[in-house]
């Protein structure tokens, strides 16, 4: 739990022990396309005893965006002895208590941001000897939401369509349309509209502008979207609920409901005995659509009279079509027959004649044509609510005057006539369009076989008017029944679908057929021989054009002499095929190289194809180095690195951020050996300095790239001395520490002491060896009180003994002697000297001479009473 992996990817140490300088550390990527693998070069600590120092900051945090709901660190790692404690401030206060915060040893993780987050951060590290800030801003912004509307819309060719693109969160942002995953491309039928382009319009939608859609919203890299699913069909209205017939007596009022459904929704209408019902104080209309598309119709009628009787009909329409449905209502009364209206039907549809008798009751409605009553043929069909029908209605058999005859007593009735005129609506004879190729010329007609004259004929291509001329390349000749459209040199322009539309007084109709145009493939942009870097992206350049579109394959073939055998190159994700046929290789790697065929067909004609070579060229890169080594200190050291890639490869060698001039200093020396294709260079060190103990880098240099490697050398020496200082002495002891500054890049291994009476020389000293590296002071006993002494030290590590330590002179404090002197001899020498001898028990020292001196001289005190005349001159001690 000490090691700690930030979110950049550093690793921090905390709390350092002496073990972690034994171990090498190393830093692996692997690439997120090719899978590679890499691994640095391998570090080493240098861990060393504390010493206080105040705190500094090794890694912090400036700036950063963040989208809200994810997670950041902000990094605050800081050395310094003692440790430093870190505090965070947001705005200039405590951080707020929040379950989200997590304070680590590497820095501040916040997770699931909001953007009240958003503010500065600082980090405040301190120790005893002072402190450090630094401090950054956070900006949390909320990602971005779209919503299109409308959603799975179904609704009817022809249909104006409208998508909104609704973008919430970030204020700066791009929007880009998507049909079936390809971008939309506005044309006649389509327009993209809005300060931020976030309407999409489809006006007179056709069958093919069904699918998928999709809305992209963009910003600095971030992307969201949302979709619609779009479904046109043939939305011909269709009646689901309607009323029934009834009868209602004057003054009681009725409601009748026609709910229709179609795509788009459709518009209800509605008539009463074939006239427009006309909202008033009679009649109270309304009408609404629901969410599925249905819409629903009402007609409240609040205080009916008899001339509110009659065939009520509800007719919905919308751009595909009509439907209707209608029942005769009966308002009780003197029955009576309203005028009717002239008809004209239309031949071949049918037709639906109301007689518009009011009140009720009454016997029976009958019709009759010439005499003969109705129906008398399978075309006909008489109704109970009086209504007639002709089915496919003919010119000749159904034109002319109907009786519409009601019994409202017995042998009593009422009649009403209608004349009934049959208008032929045109008919065009089914036509066919072949497929062509370009440049061909081509003829199409289109043929009015009946129908009532005058007819007008005009052609359409996708929908919009073809004006013939130039800018259209067509031709159009039209005579009383009969219209032809010419092309003369056909292009891909023309692909499309044709209509031919008739039209006179009875109706409208039309005959659409697609031309296609079909074109070979054939390139736009060839395939031609190429050079890729290795590790870089390409592009394999192939474009073709033709209808149907082509369709793009790529073949693989390995080597570089002629290819044997093609293979289909497989799609990953790193390998895709554009949507031009270009083939894109995210990372080009060296199996990548060969041969390349770009193949294209479209079932018109002959498949095309065009070859290629890819030379992958290879930039340079430091193949073997060591990571890490060691050299001693005097000694010749020689670093190799291997470089292989392009030829002609350049190798640099750097110390640190220096470049190494091998001429300008003779204690380095530089050469270059080949070895196939590799380039193995050697820098030689004479000798191996103790500076020398830094990164040195060799650098690959071609004309595709730069490669280096990192070898971190070591330069290994005796240590240097450690640095003693006395901390106590007492009378036979004394206690030294010791602190070890350079350890020769070597662990130490031992200590030893040395100590001798000032006066001797070191041929007759003590000492104290293998003295435990972790330890840092000794105590020196069975020392002599009152005597000076000479120490030195040394340190150990596998390279040898370091110089010895600054020597060091201390005396011991005095001790009480061990006893009191022994045969005390008094000798005269003169008459004015007296020698005095001893011996003592063991140690003598200051005390113990001064106590002698006291002693004689009492005893001369004596002598000097009685001859004090005679005692002028100081006595002489031995």
């Amino acid at each position: 739990n000490r090691f700690s992996l930030t979110s950049f990817g550093a690793l921090y140490i905390s709390d350092v022990q002496k073990e972690d300088a034994l171990s090498t550390y190393r830093c692996i990527t692997k690439h997120k396309y090719s899978g590679e693998t890499r691994q640095s070069n391998g570090a080493r600590l240098s861990v060393m005893d504390p010493s206080e120092s105040s705190p500094t900051i090794l890694d912090s945090f400036q700036a950063g965006e963040v989208y809200a709901g994810q997670s950041i660190e902000l990094p605050c790692i800081a050395g310094g002895y003692p440790s430093p404690t870190v505090r965070w401030l947001k705005d200039g206060r405590p951080l707020p208590s929040d379950a989200r915060w997590t304070r680590r040893l590497t820095g501040l993780t916040i997770s699931d941001l909001r953007q009240d987050d958003s503010g500065s951060y600082a980090c405040e590290v301190t120790n005893s000897f002072g402190s450090k800030e630094v401090s950054g801003q956070l900006h949390v912004i909320d990602p971005l939401r779209v919503t299109l509307s409308p959603k799975n819309l179904k609704t009817g060719i022809s249909s104006t369509l409208f998508f909104t693109c609704t973008v919430e969160g970030s204020p700066e942002y791009t929007i880009t349309w998507y049909r079936n995953t390809e971008p939309i491309v506005p044309d006649q039928h389509i327009s993209i509209q809005g300060q931020h382009n976030d309407t999409l319009q489809i006006t007179a939608a056709q069958k093919f502008h069904s699918g998928a859609y999709q809305c992209f919203a963009s910003r600095k890299g971030h992307t969201a979207q949302d979709f619609s699913i779009i479904l046109l069909e043939d939305g011909t209205p269709r009646i689901v609920s309607s009323f029934s017939e009834r009868v209602v007596n004057p003054g009681e009022p009725f409601s009748l409901m026609c709910a229709a459904k179609g795509a788009p929704p459709p518009s209800i209408t509605w008539t009463l005995d074939d006239e427009p019902v006309v909202r008033d104080s009679t009649y109270k209309t309304s009408q609404y659509t629901l969410s599925d598309g249905l819409t629903v119709s009402h007609v409240n009628v609040s205080s009916p009279l008899i001339r509110d009787g009659g065939v009520y009909r509800c007719v919905a329409r919308n751009s595909a079509g009509s439907a209707e449905y209608q029942a005769r209502i009966n308002v009780r009364g003197p029955p009576r027959i309203r005028p009717m209206r002239d008809i004209t039907a239309v031949a071949g549809r049918n037709t639906y004649i109301t007689c518009r008798v009011i009140g009720y009751p009454y016997y029976s409605i009958k019709w009759l044509k010439d005499g003969m009553q109705l129906p008398d043929n399978h075309r006909q069909v008489v109704f109970e609510n009086g209504t007639l029908r002709l089915t496919d209605v003919q010119k000749g058999a159904d034109e002319g005057t109907y009786l519409c005859s009601v019994l409202i007593q017995p042998q009593v009735s009422i009649n009403q006539t209608v004349h009934v005129t049959v208008k032929v609506p045109p008919l065009i004879q089914p036509f066919d369009i072949p497929s062509t190729s370009v440049g061909k010329l081509m003829y199409i007609a289109c043929v009015v076989s009946s129908g009532d004259m005058p007819i007008r004929i005009t052609w359409h291509k996708d929908g919009q008017l073809i004006v013939p001329g130039s800018a259209s390349g067509v031709a159009i000749e039209t005579k009383e029944f009969m219209s032809s459209l010419q092309i003369s040199k056909v292009t891909l322009k023309h692909n499309g679908n044709y209509t031919c539309i008739a039209s006179n007084a009875a109706a409208t109709v039309s005959w659409e057929r697609q031309l296609i145009v079909t074109v070979p493939p054939r390139f736009v942009v060839q395939p031609n021989n190429q050079d890729c870097i290795y590790g870089k992206a390409g592009v394999l350049n192939c474009s073709v054009e033709g209808y149907p579109p082509p369709k793009v394959m790529w073949k693989h073939a390995k080597g570089v002499g002629n290819p044997q055998q093609y293979h289909p190159v497989p799609l990953t994700g790193r390998i895709q095929i554009m949507s031009n046929g270009s083939l894109l290789i995210r990372h080009i790697l060296e199996d990548d190289r060969g041969y390349y065929l770009c193949q294209a067909s479209n079932g018109v004609g002959s498949d095309i194809s065009k070859s290629m070579i890819l030379t992958v060229k290879i930039p340079a890169m430091i193949t073997s180095h060591p990571n890490t080594t060691m050299a001693r200190k005097g000694q010749t050291k020689e670093l190799n690195c291997t470089a292989r890639g392009e030829q002609p490869i350049i190798i640099r060698w750097e110390r640190g951020d220096t470049v190494i001039d091998a001429e300008r200093n003779p204690r380095y020396s530089i050469t270059i050996n080949k070895k196939g294709d590799e380039v193995i260079s050697t820098l030689k060190l004479n000798p191996a300095e103790r500076g020398d103990s830094v990164f040195f880098s060799c650098h690959a240099i071609n004309s595709y790239g730069e490669g280096r490697g990192l070898i971190q050398l070591t330069v290994q020496e005796p240590p240097d001395p450690p640095e003693l200082e006395v901390r106590e002495v007492k009378d036979r002891s004394m206690n030294l520490r010791w602190i070890q500054r350079f350890d020769g890049n070597s662990i130490i291994t031992s200590y030893d002491i040395e100590y001798k009476n000032k006066s001797d020389s070191w041929d007759h000293m003590y000492t104290t060896r293998n003295i435990s590296p972790t330890n840092n002071q000794a105590n020196i006993v069975e020392l002599h009180p009152a005597c000076v002494y000479s120490i030195r030290m040394y340190s150990y590590n596998k390279i040898g003994r370091s110089l010895p330590s600054k020597e060091l002179t201390i005396s011991t404090e005095e001790a009480p002697p061990d006893g009191p002197p022994m045969d005390v001899v008094l000798q005269p020498m003169t008459s004015q000297s007296i020698r005095v001898t001893w011996k003592v028990m063991n140690h003598v020292s200051l005390a113990l001479l001064t106590s002698v001196i006291l002693y004689c001289k009492y005893f001369l005190d004596v002598g000097v009473h009685v001859q004090k005349s005679k005692m002028h001159q100081p006595f002489h001690f031995v």
